[in-house]
């Protein structure tokens, strides 16, 4: 029977700068190749998905033109912004975007906050003389929100808003779309003199006390919800009843808000031209076509105005876009790229800015509507496009007579799915109450201040648990089940079988990457624990006033207690290991060694990392050779050793494969251990080999008689091993060596000893 050992050994920092710069021309045209997924999928379209596509499209533009109306009333901003806003994002996405769903225009969280800002801005000097225009802040804001974006795109630091747990991003949409509500009421009941733009719970106070005031608005705003809700429910009902009309169902759904927008608008028509004069509040008029195209003006003194609020702008433009276009890629079994998602809506706002747009991004209404409603590929949204223009240059004089009640009825409706409620809370909690702290912090401040702190509150809170999670984990003792050989923690329970592996011999396992934030707290842990159930080797003196401060211990119970002889290390768990918890593996290491009066071994479980493995060697815990003088290890990557060692690598890979060659029948399954470093011999301070002499590969590996050199894998290092059992066994062995050489000497067998 044949050993197989195993040592990822890492490159060295020349070889990997040797390969990166070898592959750096792949890199380079992977890199410029993702920024344009179009090219994967386009060449492959058919008349299946172009189908899918228009059905979605029509779909979402029923939703597209209402919802953009609603949006820009609800930034400030006059009614036709929301278009040119939901244009020229549905135009420019499918050439950058990697999602399918996604569509790009006007949102209800931005539109929101874009309305705060917009209240502190028309009460400017420069706004009220004319300086500057609603039309600059617009195009201003969606311009320098999109260069940040894309930048970001460009650096590939889509990955930052994976730094976002969830209950933050749920309890940020909660909020937003609670606050969102609230400052709808006003309008769906008519009542003059509230100002939206102030906290939400101030808006909801207002409205309460000034419910006296409600206008014949309410007329066309209490219509329109229940009319909204009764059809949403009702076609939950008839698709449960009749699911083979569920196609059919979905469009009478979908299609809701643009009933609710033409009969609206047909009634106020009507009203007008009879020459009546409309007792209802209506948009004014929407000009047609592109009246605000061209670039954009940029006033520095206006930019330095907005300067703290672009970052916000981009934060809640890009959280807004990756919680819905993750979300639907998981469900519909798709990756999103979020570095090229954020440089989409880059762009998007970029282009947007020459068509008098202002800053826009993915939309969780009219995305989800898009998702449900068919949607094959990206370029649905071109088809929205192009629905969008035909409203824009045909039917704005019929938008001149929508009912402001209406709108509001229709944005109170869509953000309503945003809203988490009890049974949401109750799984937080039951997962852990920190997330619920995280989540319930982002939906409280959204109610209390501006949407932008919502975000970075609880984003703060999600850090510091983190920081706290890294700087005390987890960590066990381990045990033996008997008769068995599994291992479990010293307080698991039932605890009724578990036994010590040997009083003397201690089984660590962190259950975190050792790093500089924890391996303070893990070694003094360990160091406790081995005060705590061995003692010194050099007895302690027999009066308490002779012996240091902190070793007052009862003297019978410290003859008790057996001397520390080695320690199992199970880092099998841990992935990353940094010089500072080398350094401070390595003076526990010497503070044991102290502490007991002998050279404790350590016998250490390894992952197949190769930067825990890199730390090990160097700190010498692989061979555990020790300085004469002061005793410490000499490390295992000296220059000698380390050019020995990638010599003997190679050469040892080398022979391995010209016997694999030689072997022609060799079954499938042993071909898995190729890429691997095989070596054939042992270093010979080794002896735990004899551990897996019992192991059958034919009975218990499955493996043939010619493949019997698989039976046992091994490191090639002494100290290092592939499971606790085979740490354990070697330890208890050791130990069992040593005591026979004690157990020789004292009966004066020196040839014994010799042999």
């Amino acid at each position: 029977m044949k050993a197989l050992y195993i040592d990822s050994q890492s490159p060295s920092h020349s070889e990997q700068l040797k390969d990166f710069t070898k592959n750096l021309p792949k890199h380079i045209k992977t890199y410029f190749k993702n920024m344009f997924p179009i090219i994967e999928w386009l060449p492959n379209y058919n008349w299946i998905w172009f189908s899918g596509d228009l059905t979605a499209a029509i779909t979402v533009g029923t939703l597209v033109i209402p919802q953009s109306l609603a949006y820009a009333k609800m930034a400030n901003l006059p009614p036709v912004y929301g278009l040119y806003t939901s244009f020229i994002g549905v135009i420019t996405y499918p050439l950058f975007g990697t999602s399918k769903d996604v569509s790009i225009g006007t949102s209800a969280i931005m539109s929101l906050f874009l309305g705060q800002l917009m209240t502190k801005f028309t009460m400017t000097p420069q706004y009220i003389s004319g300086e500057w225009t609603l039309s600059d802040v617009a195009t201003l804001l969606a311009l320098f929100a999109g260069f940040i974006a894309m930048a970001i795109g460009l650096l590939r630091l889509g990955l930052l808003f994976h730094f976002i747990c969830q209950p933050a991003i749920a309890g940020f949409m909660a909020g937003s779309g609670l606050s969102i509500l609230i400052n709808q009421f006003g309008k769906i009941f008519g009542i003059p003199g509230i100002n939206t733009t102030e906290a939400p719970y101030l808006v909801f106070g207002k409205t309460l006390a000034r419910l006296n005031l409600i206008t014949i608005d309410a007329a066309f705003g209490l219509t329109s919800l229940l009319y909204l809700y009764f059809v949403k429910y009702l076609s939950q009902y008839l698709t449960r009843r009749y699911p083979q009309h569920r196609h059919l169902l979905f469009f009478f759904n979908s299609s809701r808000s643009i009933v609710v927008l033409v009969f609206s608008t047909l009634i106020c028509f009507m009203i007008h031209r009879f020459g009546q004069i409309s007792p209802f509040t209506i948009i004014g008029t929407v000009p047609a076509g592109f009246g605000h195209m061209g670039p954009p003006k940029i006033k520095m003194d206006l930019v330095g105005y907005f300067g703290t609020d672009l970052i916000s702008i981009v934060v809640l433009l890009i959280m807004e876009h990756g919680a819905i276009s993750s979300s639907l890629g998981k469900m519909a079994d798709y990756k999103v790229n979020m570095s090229q998602e954020v440089f989409t809506i880059g762009l998007s706002n970029i282009f947007g800015s020459f068509f008098g747009a202002y800053p826009g991004t993915g939309a969780f209404s009219r995305t989800a509507v898009m998702s449900k409603s068919g949607t094959r590929t990206p370029l649905t949204s071109f088809f929205v496009g192009l629905i969008v223009i035909v409203s824009i240059y045909v039917f704005t004089p019929a938008f001149t007579f929508i009912p402001n009640a209406s709108l509001a009825a229709i944005i109170a409706h869509a953000v309503t799915d945003l809203i988490s409620g009890p049974k949401v809370w109750k799984r937080f909690w039951d997962v852990h109450p920190s997330e619920l702290l995280i989540f319930a912090s982002a939906y409280i401040i959204s109610l209390f201040t501006r949407m932008d702190v919502s975000v970075y509150v609880p984003v703060a809170i999600s850090l510091v648990v983190q920081l706290y999670r890294i700087a005390r984990p987890r960590h066990a003792f381990l045990t033996r089940l008997e008769p068995t050989d599994l291992y479990f923690p010293a307080d698991h329970h039932p605890s009724l079988h578990l036994q010590p592996i040997h009083p003397s011999i201690l089984c660590f396992q962190p259950q975190e990457s050792l790093l500089f934030q924890n391996s303070t707290f893990l070694f003094e842990a360990l160091i406790d624990q081995v005060k705590k159930t061995t003692r010194q080797g050099q007895p302690l003196a027999e009066k308490v006033g002779d012996r240091p401060w902190n070793q007052a211990v009862s003297i019978q119970k410290e003859r008790e207690l057996p001397v520390l002889e080695a320690i199992v290390l199970d880092l099998s768990g841990v992935h990353q290991m940094d010089y500072s918890s080398m350094e401070l593996l390595m003076d526990t290491s010497a503070q044991l060694d102290r502490y007991a009066g002998v050279q404790v071994r350590w016998y250490i479980v390894m992952s197949y990392s190769p930067t825990v493995r890199q730390c090990l060697l160097f700190a010498g815990f692989g061979t555990q050779r020790r300085h004469p003088l002061t005793g410490q290890f000499l490390s295992d990557l000296s220059r000698k050793e380390e050019k020995e060692e990638r010599q003997w690598s190679k050469e040892e890979k080398k022979g391995f494969e010209e016997v694999k060659i030689e072997q022609v029948e060799v079954k499938k399954e042993s071909k898995r251990f190729v890429h691997l470093n095989f070596m054939s011999h042992r270093n010979p301070v080794d002896d735990v080999s004899s551990v897996d002499d019992t192991v059958e590969s034919g009975s218990r590996c499955g493996h043939s008689d010619e493949e019997d050199q698989f039976a046992s894998i091994q490191y090639r290092f002494p100290y290092f091993f592939t499971s606790i059992h085979e740490a354990v066994k070697a330890a208890l062995n050791q130990r069992t060596r040593e005591l026979e050489i004690v157990r020789v000497v004292s009966d004066g067998d020196l040839g014994s000893v010799e042999a």
